[in-house]
């Protein structure tokens, strides 16, 4: 793969949530639950007020962390590809400089 595609892959996973303009689902326990529908659910919170406000601006760093760590992970692909295409051409160098060393001049 060369840099150009991976770049592209990368934006494109980083612009997946606006492309398909899907909603976040939250999770929280409503006030309108009282004490006996609770209890049916032990693995509930028994608490009646919950403060889901701050959710919402936490979505900003999930997205933030998940950028930068998928541009990490591109990063550390595109340093192992020219580490990779170094070692073959100093291989290919070995190899020429053997055929040399084996055909008497």
């Amino acid at each position: 793969m060369n840099k150009i595609s991976l770049i592209s892959i990368f934006v494109l996973l980083c612009a997946m949530p606006f492309l398909l303009g899907t909603e976040s689902v939250y999770a929280y326990n409503s006030l309108e639950n009282d004490f006996s529908d609770s209890s049916l659910y032990p693995q509930q919170d028994v608490e009646k007020e919950t403060n889901d406000e701050g959710s919402e601006n936490n979505l900003g760093y999930v997205f933030a962390v998940f950028a930068i760590v998928w541009g990490l992970f591109f990063a550390f692909m595109i340093l192992l590809m020219r580490k990779q295409t170094r070692i073959n051409s100093e291989i290919s160098y070995l190899k020429q400089l053997l055929e040399t060393k084996k055909t008497p001049e």
